[in-house]
């Protein structure tokens, strides 16, 4: 481990399989990818984990050919195959797997392979193929639904069919991208032995994970990315076991903000802004809720009274934006009760909601990038009369003058932080009795981060009542009354903001016991 600027993994020397040189991946003005120097040996399983936002997704595009890089270059197997794309590649031995299982729904299990052998090898010979397939169907536990349509296998299953399929591939490199989501403590075991069953001294693996479980039993070296940066690098242990990258994940990596240090100052001296005796404006009562198979809430109670800011905090795949959209009618609650001021509106549509007043700032900014700053704006005023339009408008350039400086200029050209400042703008709009900000600082620099959360603390000073979402948990603590730490769709930790920070459950929570 070499701490924050690490670049070599440590370990055995083993011939490189795949190496980049200065990756780079920029959508407009935000690098999402910046200069990442990487090298995988043949027969090495890399873990590759970070916050939100800190380019994983990116990453794997990148080596898979799914993304163009904006610059720099990528060798694998000697070659460089900066410019292929990625069937290419696929057929030059890189294979991938999808968060979400992306196999073909009414297919068999077989014939999914099949297709992906014939890509490769349309002229084999039957009895190959065969024999081929039933070797993968047998390493990868599938052979007794082989016959099976794929949209009948469990989560778990169609997993193992991602892998199935890119194994059909016979890959040198393999992409295993967030395997681990969505799966529970005895899948997870039956996942990290199928990982090792098919790694081996001639196939590499890269595993982009955020289940630190899956990681610490397989990878032999971890890389730790971070605003799009290779942040730290070595074995596995060292890695996780790392200071900075504990602050990395819990938000302690950025000097606190004058905003921070304000909003925690009635935490410390032990003030209480949010009596219990309260107005309940949000409840959750045993809350479930998912993606088709995936089960991600499951049993949420939660209250957010008047004037309150709550945080919910939690590593990558908790839950936490599953929350946000179930509570917001994007994702309908399989089971439990939502209620708003003591009105039940589990299974009301987004608008329906967004009438009651709940305003959603959802992850992504979401902004209409065509339309100009004052249009956005206005779209979420549109039922009232022009004076108390033109009011809203002129407390949110209170808030955020450098919107009333762009506001008749288009959204796409804003940078990402004057964007979040439109997006929160244009929740303030409709007058919402609750906002839900979901990870409002998500890939930006902490400069804007700071802006953003004064901001905050602003409108908190105003009586706002907020749930906040949020992945840098120093900055959510800071402002936050109290906190929700989740842990696989459940409530791990709650408590005051100022116990959740001193709790020495927190940290495992997001980096498990250092060993």
């Amino acid at each position: 481990m070499t701490g924050l600027h690490a670049t070599t993994p440590s370990g055995p020397s083993r011939a490189p399989l795949l190496r980049t040189e200065g990756l780079t991946k920029r959508y407009g003005g935000i690098v999402a990818a910046d200069a990442i120097d990487l090298t995988i040996g043949l027969g090495e399983i890399c873990g590759v984990i970070g916050p939100n936002g800190a380019g994983k997704s990116t990453l794997i595009g990148l080596l898979g050919g799914a993304l163009r890089a904006s610059a720099g270059r990528i060798h694998f197997d000697g070659q460089d195959v900066t410019a292929l794309a990625d069937f290419e590649r696929a057929r030059l031995g890189i294979g991938r797997t999808y968060q979400i299982p992306r196999p073909f729904l009414d297919m068999s299990v077989e014939e999914n392979l099949k297709v992906a052998q014939f890509s490769l090898s349309p002229f084999a010979a039957h009895t190959l193929i065969e024999r081929e397939c039933d070797e993968i169907l047998e390493q990868t536990g599938l052979a007794d639904v082989r016959r099976l349509p794929a949209n009948a296998l469990p989560l778990l299953r169609r997993k193992r069919l991602e892998v199935a399929r890119a194994l059909a591939l016979k890959p040198k490199l393999l992409l295993l991208d967030e395997v681990g989501a969505g799966l529970i403590e005895s899948e997870l075991t039956e996942l990290i032995a199928l990982i090792k069953a098919v790694s081996g001294p001639n196939r590499s693996i890269v595993v982009i994970e955020h289940v630190i479980r899956v990681v610490k039993e397989c990878c032999d070296h971890l890389v730790v990315l971070n605003f799009g940066k290779k942040f730290a690098e070595g074995s596995t242990t060292s890695v996780l076991s790392d200071e900075s990258v504990a602050a990395v994940y819990l938000g302690t990596a950025h000097s606190p903000s004058p905003a921070a240090a304000v909003a925690a100052a009635p935490q410390s001296s032990g003030a209480t802004p949010n009596p219990e005796s309260a107005e309940t404006v949000l409840a959750l009562s045993e809350v479930f809720a998912g993606y088709g198979q995936a089960k991600v809430l499951n049993g949420v109670d939660m209250t957010v009274r008047k004037g309150e800011v709550v945080a919910i905090l939690g590593a990558n795949g908790a839950g936490k934006t599953t929350l946000a959209n179930t509570i917001s009618g994007a994702i309908k609650p399989t089971h439990g009760r939502i209620s708003i001021a003591g009105e039940d509106i589990a299974g009301l549509s987004p608008h329906q909601i967004a009438r009651r007043g709940i305003a959603h700032c959802m992850e992504g900014r979401r902004i209409f990038t065509p339309l100009s700053v004052e249009e956005n704006l206005l779209i979420a005023a549109r039922s009232v009369d022009r004076g108390e339009a033109a009011r809203r408008l002129d407390e949110v350039y209170a808030l955020f003058p450098i919107l009333a400086e762009r506001r008749a200029s288009p959204g796409a050209s804003m940078s990402g932080g004057q964007q979040q400042m439109l997006a929160i703008g244009r929740a303030l709009m409709s007058k919402p009795m609750l906002v839900i900000f979901d990870e409002i600082s998500l890939g930006l620099a902490p400069v804007m981060m700071d802006r953003l959360y004064e901001a905050l603390l602003a409108l908190k000073a105003g009586g706002l009542t907020m749930l906040l979402i949020e992945q840098d948990v120093e900055r959510a603590l800071a402002l936050a009354d109290r906190a929700h730490v989740l842990e696989r769709g459940k409530f791990a930790l709650s408590g005051s903001a100022g116990a959740i920070r001193s709790d020495a459950r927190l940290r495992h929570l997001y980096l498990g016991e250092a060993e």
